[in-house]
């Protein structure tokens, strides 16, 4: 597979984590993260750059060292590649951290896979860490890393 579709695929890793999760409204902090993280897998599995670009922090880096116009060209062209991207979470589990307001994690395993049509091309299991920072109520994918 190649390395750009691994990373591509990998963006669908991140959205899978919303399949686990079932925000109900509210405005508790783990609710709202929960409605981020729905955000995000509904943002990947529709190909929709700008929906998954809402979900990232101003300062996101993926790996460490790739930023937010990665992330955007790297989506394009798995979009353009795959006619439909599906997202399905192995486990996962989320922390807000207890003592550091406003930051959380989230880890899991993800099956991801790309479809040209109906029938996936494409499909490989990811474990994801995704850091979040919530500003004025809003929680927004500040890292991302991936094995």
């Amino acid at each position: 597979m190649l390395p750009v579709r691994r990373i591509l695929l990998c963006w669908l890793a991140v959205g899978t984590i919303a399949l686990m999760t079932a925000g109900c409204g509210s405005q508790s902090a783990d609710e709202r993260l929960n409605l981020k993280l729905d955000e995000l897998q509904d943002g990947l599995e529709a190909r929709s750059t700008d929906r998954v670009m809402d979900v990232l922090h101003s300062d996101f880096q993926a790996r460490g060292e790739l930023d937010r116009d990665w992330a955007r060209r790297t989506m394009t062209l798995m979009f353009l590649q795959n006619q439909r991207v599906n997202v399905l979470v192995i486990n996962q589990e989320t922390a807000i951290d207890p003592v550091y307001d406003g930051q959380a994690v989230t880890q899991a395993q993800v099956s991801l896979s790309g479809a040209e049509r109906f029938i996936p091309d494409s499909a490989r299991v990811y474990s994801v860490t995704l850091n979040w920072l919530e500003e004025d109520g809003d929680w927004q994918l500040h890292r991302l890393t991936w094995k």
